[in-house]
């Protein structure tokens, strides 16, 4: 960018397409800036300049910081890194960082929260999961309102007076069904009343439902027992555990959502079951929100492997495939993004 272009910039203030920040801010309200910029037009964030368009300044130092962040968080974060630039023109250094927008064939970018930006007018704008899942997957739109339901089989610890989490746990599960807006229904063999025999009246849960989902917080032996018996009547399967859980082998190489607390196990299981849904309930043509991009993954070959710029929830990693043990990276291209909900990287 030209530094007169820049000065003009600056001058007039900022705009839809023009940030500007005095100092180096934290690292995520740089990404929030940056992703906001790309799910939008694109635009300029101009470090070392104030709101109204006067030339504040950064020391050397800040500077240093200031570029520092903008390579790493926007590497990171973007398909396409910012043109990160210095300009002393006007007698004092500012910092600024030229967003591409994302285009309309490519996915949202979230930030490292899973988190999704918009610029307004000279704000951020936070979507809501709604707004989320629409933009992540186009075809979820038309599933609301659809009244075929589906039934959620969840398998888990009943060890609440060792864990009284487990109680949290189990409502966010419910409150997470009902942010989907879907017709989706939690059951659980306990809230099941009559005289029956414990184990054949599992296989008849498991065997009626549409998904299992299986939370191993406190490793409890029935899960296993449960998620064995799903496998192997091909149900449709959402693995989920506490951070802390260390799974067993034979299911460690299974995609699994780990989560910190209730509210992060409830964020993560709206969009998990929204996805669910749409894999099990197809579009008239046959093909679910989400086939279109996997076939379009397939296409790729064996050898496809997720863009090299990738945010995960837990941590910025910049590699081809997340090796993270939590597995819960949000990939920037629509194919990588629907290969992993729908199974996980290909090596």
């Amino acid at each position: 960018m030209l530094s007169q272009e820049l000065l003009n910039l600056v001058s007039q203030g900022e705009s839809e397409t023009v940030e500007l920040k005095a100092r180096v801010p934290p690292d995520g309200v740089i990404a929030k800036h940056l992703a906001a910029f790309a799910n939008s037009k694109g635009g300029v964030l101009v470090i070392g300049a104030a709101q109204d368009g006067r030339v504040t300044g950064l020391s050397d130092a800040e500077a240093r910081q200031a570029v520092d962040t903008l390579r790493t968080v926007g590497e990171s974060l973007l398909s396409k890194p910012p043109d990160i630039g210095v300009d002393h023109s006007s007698g004092r250094t500012m910092v600024y960082a030229v967003i591409s927008p994302r285009g309309d064939s490519a996915s949202p970018i979230l930030t490292a929260n899973g988190e999704l930006f918009e610029r307004h007018g000279t704000s951020v704008r936070k979507l809501s999961v709604e707004d989320e899942m629409v933009a992540l997957h186009p075809g979820v739109r038309a599933l609301r309102g659809r009244s075929r339901s589906c039934t959620v089989f969840v398998a888990m610890s009943f060890r609440e007076e060792e864990n009284p989490s487990l109680v949290d746990y189990f409502r966010a599960m419910e409150r997470a069904a009902k942010a989907t807006n879907l017709p989706i229904r939690i059951t659980r063999i306990d809230l099941l009343e009559g005289d029956y025999d414990i184990p054949q009246r599992l296989m008849q849960q498991i065997d009626a439902a549409d998904i299992v989902l299986a939370d191993f917080t406190m490793s409890a032996r029935n899960v296993y027992f449960e998620l064995g018996y799903a496998r192997g009547v091909k149900k449709r399967v959402i693995q989920t555990a506490h951070k802390n859980e260390n799974l067993e082998f034979d299911i460690r190489n299974w995609r699994t959502l780990f989560y910190r607390n209730a509210t992060e196990l409830e964020d993560r299981l709206v969009a998990e079951l929204t996805a669910a849904y749409a894999e099990l309930n197809p579009d008239g043509d046959g093909m679910s929100p989400l086939g279109a991009a996997k076939r379009h993954a397939e296409a790729l070959g064996p050898g496809f492997r997720p863009p090299s710029r990738l945010v995960c929830r837990q941590r910025n990693c910049r590699h081809g495939g997340c090796s993270s043990a939590d597995l819960a990276c949000n990939f920037s291209s629509v194919a990588a993004r629907a290969d992993y909900l729908l199974g996980g990287a290909r090596a």
